[in-house]
Parts: C-alpha cells; sequence; structure tokens
C-alpha cells in the first residue's frame, strides 16, 4: 500500500493523536449506533429481521460520508471497483488454500458428524446479504477507512509475500473482532484470524475488493457447513 497523505486540501488531521481520535471516536459511534438498534431490536420484529442490514448501513455510510465531507479521495482508501478482476483471483487463491482445511476444524469444534446438503429456498437471500451487507460495508469500515488512517500513525513495515503492512494491520484486525462482542458471544474473536488475511489482501491489491469477495465467501461458507451439518 503506498505510505502517503492525502491532497492539501483535505481536511483530515495527521497527527497520530488526532487519528487516534477520529478512528477511536468512530468506530465507538458506529458500535454504538448499531448496539441501540440492537436494543430497539428487542421491542420490535421489522428491526430483528433487518439488524444485519442496518448495521450494513452504518458501517458504510459512516466512513464514506465522513471522508467526502473531508475532501478526500476515496480510491485512496481503497474504496474504488478497478481492477475487479484480479480481485477475483485474489479470493479464488484464498478460497483455495484455507477452505479444505477448515472443514475438519469445524467438525473438531462442533463435534459433528455426517453433512447433509441441505439449504433453504431463501438462501439466496442470505448470499447477497453477505456481500452487500456484510462483507462490503465491514470491509470498508475496517480496512478502508480504518486500517488506511492507523496506517499514518504506525510507520513501520515489513514485506509479506508482496504486501508492505505494519502494526495497522493487527489492530485494525483486533477491533474488528472486539467488534463483533456486540453480539456476546467469545468465539466471535476469532474473527481476528480472517481479518489479518482481509486487511493483507487490502494492502496486498491496494483495494478493499479482493477483501470483500473474499469475506463474503467465507461466510457463505460457513452458513453452508452449519446449515449441512446442524
Amino acid at each position: 500500500m503506498e505510505e502517503r497523505k492525502d491532497s492539501p486540501a483535505d481536511k483530515l488531521r495527521h497527527d497520530p493523536k488526532g487519528i487516534w481520535i477520529e478512528v477511536l471516536a468512530m468506530y465507538g459511534l458506529a458500535l454504538g449506533v448499531i448496539g441501540l438498534f440492537k436494543v430497539l431490536s428487542l421491542f420490535s420484529g421489522f428491526l430483528a429481521d433487518n439488524l444485519w442490514g442496518i448495521a450494513g448501513l452504518v458501517f458504510l455510510f459512516l466512513p464514506i460520508e465522513y471522508l467526502s465531507r473531508k475532501g478526500v479521495d476515496l480510491e485512496r482508501y481503497g474504496l474504488t471497483w478497478k481492477h475487479l478482476g484480479r480481485a477475483f483471483l485474489w479470493a479464488g487463491l484464498f478460497v483455495v488454500i484455507t477452505f479444505p482445511p477448515y472443514v475438519p476444524a469445524f467438525v473438531w469444534w462442533f463435534g459433528r458428524g455426517e453433512f447433509h446438503f441441505d439449504l433453504p429456498d431463501t438462501f439466496w437471500q442470505e448470499v447477497v446479504g453477505f456481500f452487500f451487507l456484510v462483507a462490503l460495508p465491514e470491509e470498508a469500515f475496517y480496512r478502508g477507512y480504518m486500517q488506511t488512517r492507523l496506517d499514518e500513525v504506525f510507520k513501520g513495515r515489513v514485506n509479506i509475500l508482496g504486501a508492505k503492512v505494519g502494526w495497522s494491520l493487527v489492530v485494525t484486525s483486533a477491533l474488528f473482532a472486539i467488534g463483533h462482542l456486540i453480539t456476546p458471544r467469545l468465539d466471535k474473536l476469532g474473527t481476528f484470524f480472517p481479518a489479518l488475511l482481509f486487511g493483507w489482501m487490502r494492502a496486498r491489491t491496494g483495494t478493499i475488493a479482493a477483501a470483500v469477495i473474499f469475506h463474503a465467501l467465507c461466510n457463505i461458507y460457513a452458513q453452508v457447513l452449519k446449515y449441512g451439518y446442524f
């Protein structure tokens, strides 16, 4: 990922303290709004049925609106669909590498036995949701906005298989995992590990596209296994 600030015309702060205040405020605001809707969903069936869509809109709207108001080039934050074909190739490569060993790990963790391929008729709606209401918003917020901003705080980089990454990758992945505790289950912290891959892909390709595709495919794959084993 290129190490440069935005144009002199932007209105962002570029000192480490200012960046931290901004990032944590944005993070707290996003989780706070989603948490509020989660509480309200206890009293509204409509909100309960559409909570993940609401969360997606929050994660997508906040960084794009904020960066746009600050006069920032969104492409600098990986928010572009350029080189989409290359993104699919990267996502496909990681699918081939990571999906096969995930099955025995899943079976061992949940203690399941026989698999039956059985999907509900509405599964296609879940597929669309995983792409546009989960993966795209979360990648825009965490890998697009947050990781890029924290790159200005953590200057050191190491080259990992062609991607120049630093502590921003680790910190963003940790905050990503902690954010999942809005659903209070400790196993949600396991999202830290795929987040490292999402962040690496962001750094390696320069956009969030590959991470969005792979993120969505991971969720879809996990859902298929849940339906098949449970």
